[in-house]
């Protein structure tokens, strides 16, 4: 308003905004009723606009306080109730209890003020014969001394946790893979209960394994939050993190979900040799190329640092299982009594190191109704048979072909679905792990090239 001075007739002026209808900043106009001095809102808008603003003081209205480092950069102006005015951080877990290595960690981690001075493997031995001097290990009996120890020099060589340890993703899927994959079930809680189903005979190269998840509790905790940009959901680094308190918190807002939920495994060589068909392919090579132009549209240039465009990509293995998920959750909709809004997805398709072929879907609703038992029912044999059938079917026709069966993200379109549509794939927001992205029926069914589809042919 007075262009960096102080008013000349008040210490503390009143301003008074002025808006004169429309929703452009010509109609808005800011006054001071003191000196009745008058500027016009749209000298802050755009780029040039944005020479007219002061930098940036470091300001966290969430947390009273301002960054003693300072800021120094160039602010944005943002309509009051934009959707880019900020965006949650949330990370989710289901609450899976410990098996196999993750529990010896589990131990070692909640003993590690005794057992990080062990100079050696020779050491446990002694410590193991006078146990009644060291009860710590009567914990450690089911484990060997060479298990013990690997354990131990995996905790020393984990990074520490703190402010940049922070920044970055936990690794909050493969504790949960490695349940749902175990060939031996843990036993039922009163949050996490699985029952192994048997494997229709027609369904033998659609699934190796069928899980019924009778019982799950998911956590959702928001971690921190974003403006103007947008996070990656598998990227930290991709955009500047504000943070919730003050100093590292010691507790975040986090919520409870209840529910029930299928388990889906496909065959591994079925989905090694698909990759090695489609991985030379144009389709697949125009989703790479998308994927790149997606990501460098999208990256923030308040970012320091180097910027690779395909990090953190998918891989084809991952738009096969969750184009699968989502003809599944279309399908089991019209059957479980669930809307899809009210199922969710979880896709465990791991790196190219360590493969997975995994399928969760479950309910997501904060009630009782996640429990009912209707989607479990959908596991046994016959209902999974024909929805399996069902689903495969309907993907090999949409009623927005051709256009849809014939899409592919071409320069300089960044949309990251080939065949795919509200008719045919597009599910809820809430329901889709990443927002309807990486979708492509012609990786499913036969479509167009046959050597693409991951099931040529109907069960």
């Amino acid at each position: 308003m007075h262009r960096g001075a102080e008013c000349a007739k008040a210490s503390h002026p009143i301003l008074r905004m002025d808006d004169r209808g429309g929703n452009i900043g010509a109609n808005v106009a800011i006054q001071c009723l003191s000196c009745e001095e008058r500027r016009n809102i749209r000298e802050a808008m755009g780029r040039r606009g944005e020479e007219n603003l002061p930098r940036c003081r470091g300001r966290h209205p969430h947390l009273g306080t301002f960054d003693p480092r300072g800021c120094g950069k160039d602010p944005k102006v943002l309509v009051i109730g934009a959707s880019n005015q900020w965006f949650p951080q949330t990370l989710s877990a289901l609450a899976v209890p410990p098996s196999g290595a993750s529990a010896l960690d589990a131990k070692v981690e909640q003993h590690w003020k005794v057992l990080k001075g062990i100079p050696d493997k020779a050491m446990l031995a002694y410590l193991r014969e006078n146990s009644e001097s060291f009860p710590v290990f009567r914990e450690f009996e089911k484990w060997s001394d060479e298990e013990i120890w690997n354990a131990i020099e995996r905790r020393r060589q984990a990074p520490e946790t703190g402010e940049e340890a922070g920044r970055g993703y936990p690794d909050l899927r493969t504790p949960e893979w490695e349940v749902f994959s175990s060939p031996h079930l843990p036993e039922p809680t009163d949050d996490f209960a699985l029952h192994r189903g048997p494997v229709p005979d027609p369904l033998a190269g659609v699934y190796a394994d069928v899980v019924q998840a009778e019982r799950l509790r998911e956590v959702r905790a928001l971690v921190g939050f974003t403006r103007l940009d947008a996070p990656d959901p598998d990227d930290p680094d991709l955009v500047v993190r504000a943070p919730l308190a003050r100093s590292a918190p010691t507790w975040v807002p986090a919520s409870e979900v209840r529910g029930e939920g299928i388990f889906l495994r496909l065959p591994e060589d079925l989905l090694r040799d698909w990759e090695k068909r489609v991985q030379d392919s144009a389709a697949l090579r125009a989703h790479e190329e998308a994927y790149a132009r997606f990501r460098s549209n999208r990256y923030s240039d308040r970012i320091p640092g180097s910027f690779d465009p395909m990090d953190h990509w998918p891989g084809a293995r991952y738009l096969a299982l969750h184009t699968l998920s989502h003809l599944l959750i279309r399908t089991i909709a019209l059957e479980c009594g669930y809307s899809s809004a009210s199922l969710a997805e979880r896709i465990y398709a791991g790196t190219e190191d360590d493969p997975r072929n995994g399928i969760l879907i479950y309910t997501a609703v904060p009630d009782a109704e996640g429990t009912l038992g209707g989607l479990v029912s959908l596991a046994e044999p016959e209902p999974l048979l024909r929805l399996t059938r069902r689903a495969l079917d309907d993907a090999r026709r949409c009623s927005s072909d051709p256009l849809c069966a014939e899409r592919l993200p071409h320069p300089p379109a960044d949309f990251l679905h080939g065949a795919a549509c509200h008719v045919c794939l597009f599910v809820s927001e809430t329901t889709c792990e990443r927002g309807n992205r990486f979708l492509d029926r012609r990786f499913i069914v036969h479509i167009d090239e046959p050597e693409l589809a991951l099931f040529p042919d109907l069960p």
